[in-house]
């Protein structure tokens, strides 16, 4: 065979191979495209999927004398406070695990205070979630509930599964939660009650309005003394 016609011929075959090269590496592309999205898709499915009991840690109950929405106690009560709380906020668990009962059973229950959570959301997105998702149980008579379920489980991630799973575990309307949660119906909400307690001057959590007086946790109970003094001189 001419050289010519050897030349031409190689670079046929190695076209030809080039091509059959490319073939597969397209088949092969698409197959990893479509592994990692049915992985994506799965993923999705399962992270909204609510998580089930046995993942959920249940909260030791607190009673709460006349709750009305996000506040507790008597509204003629001569002491008022709010609360500016992080549900991702480790000093914001810490005392609605160590102080908050006392709060309620010494002075909430004895009419001396009213006693208000306001959402303070900035740690990260779970933050706003969350507060979202309490105000959601809110729409159903929970808010408190769903408040110490969330802080009975600090640590665990707060994801769509988690949120909607303590929803379950409170026997709420499913539905009706999942409608409000997912429409992000009080992301705006959500959003004032930063945007109101930056406006008092409040920077960091927990932090709480004292008849007007903005204290830490460790001048709480000192502060309230200190009030109640003011009205027995």
């Amino acid at each position: 065979m001419p050289a010519k016609a050897k030349e031409a011929s190689r670079k046929v075959a190695l076209r030809e191979q080039r091509r059959k090269q490319e073939q597969r590496n397209r088949i092969i592309l698409i197959s990893v495209i479509s592994v990692v999205a049915i992985a994506i898709a799965a993923l999705l499915i399962v992270s909204n999927q609510p998580a089930s009991a046995d993942r959920i840690a249940k909260p030791e109950i607190i009673n709460r004398p006349q709750m009305d929405g996000q506040a507790v106690g008597d509204p003629n009560a001569p002491i008022k406070i709010e609360e500016y709380s992080d549900f991702k906020c480790i000093h914001c668990r810490d005392f609605w695990e160590r102080s908050e009962k006392r709060l309620v059973e010494e002075y909430v229950a004895t009419g001396k205070v009213y006693f208000k959570y306001v959402p303070l959301s900035f740690i990260s997105p779970e933050s706003y979630r969350a507060a979202e998702a309490a105000y959601c149980a809110l729409d159903q008579g929970k808010f408190w509930e769903y408040h110490d379920y969330v802080f009975a489980n600090f640590g665990a991630e707060l994801n769509d599964a988690m949120l909607k799973g303590i929803a379950r575990q409170l026997s709420l309307d499913t539905a009706a939660f999942d409608r409000c949660y997912n429409s992000r119906q009080y992301q705006q909400r959500v959003l004032d009650d930063a945007r109101y307690a930056s406006g008092l001057g409040v920077t960091g959590t927990p932090t709480f309005n004292v008849n007007g007086q903005l204290v830490g946790q460790a001048e709480l109970f000192d502060t309230i003394e200190q009030e109640l003094a003011k009205l027995n001189p």
